[in-house]
């Protein structure tokens, strides 16, 4: 492929501060928070015009992972309590109590919007949107500098400490750091998807509601429709009057933007097609009509940092703890079919219903997890420990959210918005402490850590 030389030239500086987060999703804005909090001089750099990433540009609802398995024990709380709490006064989420109750935390991503302007404000940081994070300079195993793109051109952002909070580890990548991507075998990662909102619905009665979904099921038995599941009319609990369905699904790598461009045309006309059904086959619904689709389509996996410790999918099975846990997770080994198979294939397990049609399946079933070992023991928790938060290098790089240091099946479980919650906030108050105590992230006195964390309300 033929390349073009840029023409070297100095970078003006657009920042120098003590923190920069790089993505204000699930896992970048509570790391902004927490370290700005702490005294901090942060900067929380986020590619669109608003924060939340998947929660709100996804529009993935609910929150998973807030409490233990088949519990209504809480194993997250901090800032994912505080901004519940906030949502719920401004009426688009439960109380926190509620919440418990629940299998997940609905919000509506509007609401959750408008919270995630007002903390980071009130943490008084410096936000930058409509901005993208292209390329790090790396200087004696430190990044000096985090590269950003925007309308006003490029420039430069020195940092104390950088938290990669991408999902897609891009940061640390362009850094140098030794990355993995997607299950040792074949480097496939899980399938993407996106949510949708389908408005214009008639009133039902639960056996017309039963029979409309079944009527999907079997178009997608019959392959006339490509969803994994047939949940149109799953609802986001009390937060709004239309669907909010989680359903369709793509095989890609979502660090590949040819990838990410088949998988957004694939999945809109995926879901025309369901609209085109329902509105001529399926009694009720000639009115029916998309609200939204997602701004861009939702990567479950794909770069995972190494760290000094890697977490397992045996860690979450078992619900290991750790002497150094700086969050705690109970989502399942949720490892979404990572050959992009719909309809009656959702995960990948020994149960598949493919089995020898797949040669993943055929090589590796003898080490793949059967269905009833996904999940942490009753009432339980795995922890996440800070090792996983910690690059080997470059020495100054923090990570958060998804892309911490985990194998294919402890990914699968650990990716969940509440534990990226939980896993931001303890990277964004290890950066604010190193910053004080004038060390590495690597060399930070975890204990103290994690006393920090039980302080700010966090559960370690």
């Amino acid at each position: 492929m033929a390349t073009i030389t840029e023409r070297p030239r100095e970078l003006p500086i657009y920042a120098e501060v003590d923190v920069v987060v790089c993505g204000g999703g699930p896992g970048g804005l509570p790391a902004a928070i927490a370290a700005a909090r702490h005294g901090a001089r942060t900067l929380l750099i986020e590619r669109y015009g608003f924060l939340g990433g998947l929660a709100t540009a996804g529009l993935v609802a609910p929150i998973l992972g807030h409490h233990a398995h088949n519990s209504q024990t809480p194993i997250v709380e901090g800032i994912l309590k505080e901004m519940t709490e906030r949502m719920h006064t401004l009426g688009g989420a439960p109380t926190w109590e509620e919440a418990l109750t629940k299998w997940g935390i609905n919000f509506d991503a509007e609401t959750f919007k408008r919270v995630a302007d007002q903390m980071v404000q009130e943490a008084g940081m410096q936000l930058l949107l409509h901005t993208l994070v292209t390329d790090a300079i790396v200087e004696e195993n430190e990044i000096k500098a985090v590269v950003i793109e925007n309308k006003s051109g490029r420039q430069a952002v020195r940092a104390k400490i950088v938290i990669d909070a991408t999902g897609d580890a891009d940061v640390a990548f362009r850094a140098g750091a030794p990355t993995t991507k997607g299950r040792a075998w074949d480097g496939k990662s899980e399938s993407m998807g996106s949510f949708i909102h389908l408005d214009g619905l008639p009133d039902l009665s639960d056996e017309e509601r039963k029979a409309a979904v079944e009527k999907v099921r079997q178009a997608m038995a019959e392959g006339r429709l490509r969803f994994y599941n047939p949940g149109f009319l799953n609802m986001n609990d009390m937060y709004h009057d239309h669907s909010s369905a989680n359903m369709t699904r793509f095989s890609g790598d979502s660090t590949n933007a040819e990838d990410m461009t088949r998988a957004e045309l694939s999945i809109r006309e995926d879901v025309w097609k369901l609209v085109q059904f329902l509105r001529e086959e399926v009694p009720g619904f000639a009115k029916c009509y998309i609200r939204a689709t997602s701004a861009q389509v939702g990567p479950r996996e794909s770069r995972q940092v190494l760290g000094a410790y890697v977490l397992t999918g045996d860690d979450v099975h078992s619900g290991r703890k750790f002497p150094d846990a700086v969050a705690r997770g109970s989502w399942w080994i949720d490892i979404h079919c990572p050959l992009g198979h719909t309809y009656p294939v959702h995960l990948c397990i020994v149960e598949c219903p493919r089995q020898l049609q797949c040669a993943f399946w055929a090589a590796q079933h003898d080490r793949m997890y059967h269905k009833a070992d996904l999940y942490p023991p009753e009432g339980d928790w795995y922890d996440i420990p800070y090792r996983c938060l910690v690059a080997k290098r470059p020495n100054n790089l923090l990570v958060s959210g998804r892309c911490i240091s985990a194998t294919h099946e402890g990914m699968a479980g650990s990716r969940v918005m509440g534990t990226c919650m939980a896993i931001g906030q303890a990277a964004g108050t290890a950066a604010a402490l190193a910053v004080k105590q004038g060390v590495s992230p690597r060399d930070l006195d975890v204990q103290a850590l994690r006393q920090a964390l039980r302080a700010d309300g966090a559960l370690v």
